[in-house]
């Protein structure tokens, strides 16, 4: 499903999975750039179907930005390595190596497939993915110790992909946070996160779960902020 100029989700809430798999292309390379990798085989057969419909199957997977280590958006990271990747990830990184507790992986009841090297990722880092296309990382502790928002400058648009730091809800007026879930969740850290991340002047918000939010994304990270400290009971 493309979304916006070189801009697909590849797997997620509108192919009838939890979690959203977002692609970059990046045509002067012919490579695709992920944005999370989900959770197993079912997303990566549909990432693959998404990739035929939209004619990307020549396009070489040569990175995967990991939001955080959660096995929703960090399951298949080890496979995609296998097949040439390079993982990205915040401080998660450690949790993607080592399968700790941060993976979530009582959730599902299985191990988390462990990659073999994760270049680590710092707040304010600028990662250069092709002719006139960046990422500029933020680190967003709250959710999870190191969780990332990925800021992608691409044909004068600012889009930012948040996985569960923050995603749209049922109406134009309502929010989701990421839930508490994880033994690292910090709620003075995701307060300063959001205080931090409404500052930004995005275009577009791509989030983890649920919709696209595809105009004045600024709007949203405030709302965000907003639902923090009004409904503060429901996150300390």
């Amino acid at each position: 499903m493309q979304i916006l100029p070189d801009i697909y989700l590849l797997s997620g809430y509108a192919f009838g999975l939890h979690q959203n798999v977002y692609g970059i292309d990046i045509p002067d390379k012919k490579q695709l750039i992920l944005i999370d990798c989900g959770l197993d085989e079912t997303d990566r057969h549909m990432i693959k179907r998404s990739q035929v419909l939209w004619n990307l199957e020549d396009r070489k997977t040569a990175a995967v930005f990991i939001t955080h280590s959660h096995f929703d958006h960090a399951g298949n990271a080890a496979g995609f390595e296998a097949g040439g990747s390079r993982i990205y990830a915040g401080k998660d990184s450690e949790s993607l190596l080592s399968g700790d507790e941060h993976t979530i992986d009582f959730a599902y009841g299985k191990p988390f497939p462990v990659c073999r090297s994760v270049h680590t990722l710092y707040d304010k880092d600028r990662i250069t993915l092709g002719a006139n296309c960046e990422i500029i990382c933020h680190h967003t502790p709250g959710h999870t110790p190191g969780s990332m928002c990925y800021e992608l400058h691409h044909m004068g648009m600012k889009i930012i992909f948040t996985g569960d730091f923050i995603q749209a809800g049922e109406n134009v007026n309502e929010v989701r946070p990421g839930i508490k879930v994880d033994i690292g969740y910090n709620y003075v850290d995701y307060l300063d996160s959001m205080r931090k991340m409404m500052r930004l002047d995005a275009d577009a918000v791509l989030p983890g779960h649920y919709y696209p939010w595809l105009s004045n994304g600024k709007r949203l990270f405030q709302l965000g902020y907003r639902e923090l400290l009004v409904n503060r009971e429901r996150y300390v």
